[in-house]
């Protein structure tokens, strides 16, 4: 027997389970092999040669239902145990009345299928399993008890023990040094495909299936149901079986109590899911609003020239920006001393941080400008003097994902060379009033009278190193389908609130088109009435002028 062994699940009772067995014979060798031993003996005669009997021809079916640990005898049995002198056992006379019984009701079937199940003393005889190296070969009696005693999955202990054996040998030793294996009960489905007449021979007795069950509720079926498989007798026959479940039409009662105890579980299911995961979820924002989750952390600062340093942190929100109450945006990682390495001194911090922001601009402008993040370097020496190492700025990248950026620092440097004494010595160095002087100057703006251009000459500053963050960015929006941000309805997430891309520039130049067009038509509008005075002025001068030329050539 080989195939596929299926195992299932089940708290039903087991006395349910019910199996199909359906055997066909496929090819026949005994009229072949009978007229050639009639044509080897030139002595025999016709009636010599041994047919094939009706109902046993090629393509002769039987099918058999079993339920479990049903016992059904087979031809050698029913030979055996129908003589009331080789019953001796309990066993061996329960057979002998069902064969009496079969034979007094006139129920005596010559079949082929039979059973072997757990109390018979030779069940695992029948599986005719031989040791051999072939993988697919089953496992014998023998190594499954063997396996049944395997050590169990310790911690080990390499060093000798003072006393390797436990005495006594207690039942409580031998459950704690092997595993125990679930108590299991077997049954045996097999068939007889030897020739229908003559003695029944042993090795003609095959295993179709075997149906294994554990205190553990698990159903072993070998081979699977629906499987197709086939067998060869001794003498070259061969047959086809198959192996199903019977499935049984329940009532509409117990259909309906069925669906109820589903209900029930799906329900209690639910509420365990409810109950492990909660509903504090985020509502999604509002209709044109955008929400972005910032995950950062401050990995490493490199090639600065001092050690215990730390990065003190801030957010800078441009106008249309801004985060939930009681949020900080600003932080402090951890003093870190520095290493040296062949790329330089590297200071760790692994600092994480983590800030949720909302942008509900609409203008142009506005939705160009980008939330900036703020990173001033220090240093504490021997003396707890703390100096500033350098400033430096992030832009929050317009599109979602993860990145790492290198942000380079540099400091202020005074005008001579007290500065850098001062700064040796007693650790005083110069700083900015405003860290945003980094990126933009809090006074700067671009919409004011003074020229637009912001020059920075004359600064003198030092760099200093490098930070390294690191950044994974989410944006959560709600599509927007209103009249009058039709624009909005057009253009992607990343262009919206973002560096203009090649939708937002297309987008640009028709809103300048339609700009110029309405332009247009404002001074036509306001145009006409003055060209129709102008015109009519024309006409009027015109007409005096005709008159005037007219009347001088009369008087000559």
């Amino acid at each position: 027997m080989a195939g596929v062994t299926s195992r299932h699940i089940s708290h039903d009772p087991i006395s349910n389970l019910k199996i199909k067995i359906h055997l066909k014979r496929l090819t026949s060798s005994s009229v072949i092999g009978s007229i050639g031993d009639a044509f080897a003996n030139p002595t025999s005669t016709g009636q010599d040669i041994e047919l094939v009997p009706k109902g046993e021809e090629v393509g002769a079916a039987e099918e058999a239902v079993i339920s479990w640990q049903e016992k059904l005898l087979s031809q050698r049995e029913i030979l055996k145990y129908g003589d009331a002198n080789n019953c001796t056992t309990v066993r061996d006379r329960r057979y002998h009345s069902m064969i009496t019984q079969m034979r007094e009701s006139n129920d005596f079937q010559d079949r082929r299928i039979f059973t072997c199940i757990g109390d018979d003393p030779d069940i695992h005889d029948k599986e005719n399993v031989r040791i051999t190296s072939n993988r697919s070969q089953a496992l014998s009696f023998l190594e499954e008890k063997i396996r049944q005693a395997r050590p169990a999955a310790r911690k080990q202990n390499y060093l000798p023990l003072q006393h390797p054996v436990h005495v006594p040998n207690n039942d409580i030793i031998r459950k704690s040094n092997h595993v125990q294996q679930a108590a299991k009960q077997r049954m045996l489905i097999m068939a007889d495909i030897g020739r229908p007449r003559g003695m029944p021979r042993l090795e003609d007795e095959k295993v179709l299936c075997t149906v294994t069950v554990d205190t553990n509720h698990v159903v072993s079926v070998s081979p699977a149901f629906s499987s197709v498989q086939t067998l060869e007798n001794s003498d070259g026959d061969v047959w086809e079986y198959c192996v199903d479940q019977v499935k049984q039409d329940i009532s509409e009662k117990d259909e309906l109590r069925e669906k109820e105890v589903m209900e029930e579980l799906f329900s209690r299911h639910a509420s365990l899911l409810h109950n492990m995961v909660g509903s504090t979820f985020t509502d999604p924002p509002d209709d044109g609003a955008t929400r972005v989750h910032v995950f950062g952390e401050i990995s490493r600062a490199t090639s600065f020239n001092a050690d215990n340093l730390f990065v003190n942190y801030s957010f800078d929100l441009p106008l249309g920006w801004c985060v939930e109450e009681d949020v900080p945006v600003r932080g402090l990682t951890q003093r870190s001393k520095t290493r040296d390495t062949k790329s330089g001194q590297i200071a760790h911090f692994n600092h994480p941080f983590e800030l949720t922001l909302f942008n509900t601009t609409t203008r142009d402008e506005d939705r160009a400008s980008r939330p900036r993040l703020f990173v001033e370097v220090r240093s504490v020496d021997s003396w707890e003097r703390v100096r500033l190492e350098g400033y430096g700025y992030l832009t929050l990248p317009s599109e979602p994902g993860c990145r790492t950026f290198h942000t380079d620092c540099w400091r202020p440097e005074g005008p001579d060379n007290v500065t850098r004494l001062r700064r040796f010595f007693i650790g005083g160095t110069p700083e900015l009033s405003d860290v945003r002087y980094t990126h933009v100057p809090s006074n700067y703006s671009t919409h004011s009278d003074q020229s637009s251009l912001l020059g920075k000459f004359g600064f003198k500053t030092v760099s200093s190193g490098t930070v390294e963050i690191k950044l994974n960015v989410v944006h959560q929006t709600m599509p927007s389908f209103s009249s009058e941000n039709q624009k909005f309805k057009r253009v992607a997430l990343k262009d919206k609130y973002g560096r203009p891309g090649v939708q937002m520039a297309l987008l640009d130049a028709i809103e300048s088109f339609s700009r110029a067009r309405k332009h247009l038509e404002t001074m036509r509008t306001t145009l006409e009435p003055s060209l129709a005075r102008l015109a009519r002025n024309v006409t009027s001068e015109a007409s005096v002028l005709k008159k005037w030329k007219k009347f001088s050539i009369n008087d000559n």
